[in-house]
């Protein structure tokens, strides 16, 4: 006789952000609140953990120290890119087993997605009754059925930032470096990279440039923009993903990716270093190449207000309801205001989730420039939280 799975286990998955332990948090008291008799469990290093059985129990973690966990960046539990096996399936089942877990909560974006609903059915073809909630989280900003991903508004907040900042260096240096190519995250989707022209108020203003894996990249007229842009104001940014294409495919030599990952997530040497070069090449000058890499998911001084509670919210609301008996869905953010800006959570099936990509819109950025119009102004303004700075210059 199997005994009562009434235990809960929460994992989290994929890149980090500045607000996943707010999630984390947020499916802990949530649970305390919804589940009050069983314990919380968190699997060290995402499914791994629960394949090698790799557990701590946070039910009785003092208050001081979530304190400081909320505020710490990165996955405190540890992250995992591990895509699940047929194999890995009767350990990860033992686990569960074991510690009479019953409730298997998932913080990560599109491929834990993917991992929630795998978990769930080799749940129900075991015979094994699991609730599996997937608690949204990316900085890409590509999860769909959703208005935006808890993550995405600090990320965007610091991609702003840094490139206000990365145009008055410029702009300062003059000759010595005047131009700056700035290669940011964003596998799929453009959300990040267009969230640089969150802070540009006038046509000088950087960016002038944005690159989006959504639109491909016209080598010649990309030169045309920043040399335009470096005539007229003495100084050119541009912004790009690190998955842009151009007209052909790959920018760049190398056709082949370094590195394919478990989900099959295919990775080519960074399109900031080409463009980077063939500015300097063409027009005979300086060009900076900065790539921030993680710092833009971890820097937590530029956390957005809004981010950070709406990423305890969704872990709140994941715990509501798997009390309720929900399963197999995924939180979601619902904007019910844009003036003021209001959101609440709602669940969608998170089958409808897994491996799709929400996609940056057309009307959301212009014509060659793929500077960022009113509406996207609209939707990411409110993401990021306070005012963004206004610099002077004599």
């Amino acid at each position: 006789m199997r005994t009562e799975r009434k235990n809960i286990v929460v994992l989290q998955s994929g890149g980090c952000t500045q607000v996943i332990n707010e999630s984390l948090w947020g499916v802990v008291t949530g649970s305390q609140k919804y589940l009050p008799s069983s314990q919380v469990f968190g699997a060290l290093r995402g499914v791994e953990g629960l394949i090698s059985g790799s557990l701590t129990n946070l039910t009785n973690v003092c208050d001081s120290d979530w304190i400081t966990v909320r505020q710490t960046p990165g996955a405190a539990l540890g992250s995992t890119r591990k895509k699940l096996t047929d194999g890995d399936v009767q350990p990860l089942l033992e686990t569960l087993e074991r510690q009479h877990i019953g409730y298997v909560f998932l913080i990560g974006g599109n491929d834990t997605a993917d991992t929630t609903t795998k978990i769930s059915a080799a749940g129900r073809a075991a015979g094994i009754p699991l609730t599996a909630i997937h608690v949204p989280k990316t900085i890409d900003n590509d999860l769909v059925q959703t208005d935006h991903s808890p993550g995405y508004g600090s990320a965007a907040r610091f991609v702003a930032l840094a490139t206000m900042g990365a145009g008055q260096d410029a702009i300062s240096m003059g000759q010595a470096s005047p131009i700056t190519v700035i290669e940011v995250m964003g596998r799929d989707a453009g959300w990040l990279a267009m969230a640089s022209g969150l802070g540009k108020r006038s046509s000088q203003d950087p960016p002038h440039f944005i690159g989006i894996p959504e639109v491909p990249i016209c080598e010649e007229l990309f030169v045309q923009i920043m040399s335009k842009a470096y005539t007229d104001f003495g100084f050119a940014v541009a912004v790009v993903s690190e998955n842009c294409r151009g007209t052909n495919g790959i920018l760049g030599p190398k056709s082949e990716p370094f590195l394919v990952d478990d989900f099959g997530h295919a990775y080519y040497e960074g399109p900031g270093k080409y463009l980077s070069n063939l500015l300097s090449r063409t027009l005979s000058t300086r060009v900076r190449h900065e790539y921030p890499g993680s710092i833009q998911r971890s820097f937590v001084e530029n956390t957005s207000s809004p981010d950070r509670s709406e990423a305890e919210l969704v872990g709140l609301a994941a715990s509501k309801a798997a009390s309720e008996g929900l399963t197999d869905s995924m939180v979601t953010l619902v904007r019910s205001s844009d003036s003021p800006y209001q959101c609440e959570t709602g669940l969608t099936p998170v089958a409808t989730v897994a491996n799709r990509v929400a996609t940056v819109p057309s009307d959301y950025h212009t014509p060659d420039t793929n500077l960022p119009t009113e509406y996207f102004h609209k939707y990411a303004s409110p993401l990021i939280g306070s005012a963004l700075p206004e610099f002077l210059r004599f």
